[in-house]
């Protein structure tokens, strides 16, 4: 007696869970739009240091990879990064010697960011 009740409540709580699943993941796609190609980048330079040190992170924030894409740190200093594959992230380092006045990142697929150094103390 006891193990039928709770068949029949087991039975449509999984049917409820799984169309819930089924057509409630899709579903959030339709309200949060997430550019197949987009790039989040920020530059900081520690000034307070002798001598001064920089990061840049590069983040793709789109659902699709970036190909060809570059780093331009100014001063004729280029990184060539190939392909960055969808939220993958990474924090470079601007060469030595070089003024780190700003920071432009390009990709194949009409994605241009050009950002200058923010002063702020880096974490360790």
């Amino acid at each position: 007696m006891i193990n039928t009740y709770k068949l029949f409540l087991a039975v449509p709580i999984t049917v409820i869970v799984v169309v819930i699943f089924v057509i409630g993941v899709p579903a959030v796609k339709l309200f949060v739009d997430v550019p197949d190609y987009d790039l989040y980048v920020d530059a900081i330079i520690n000034k307070r240091s002798s001598p001064p040190i920089g990061q840049v992170l590069i983040q793709n924030i789109g659902s699709q990879p970036l190909t060809n894409v570059k780093v331009d740190y100014g001063e004729g200093d280029i990184l060539d990064l190939g392909t960055l594959d969808a939220k993958h992230k990474m924090i470079l380092t601007p060469p030595f010697n070089n003024n780190m006045e700003f920071v432009i990142v390009t990709a194949d697929q009409n994605v241009f960011v050009n950002i200058t150094y923010s002063d702020k103390q880096l974490t360790k």
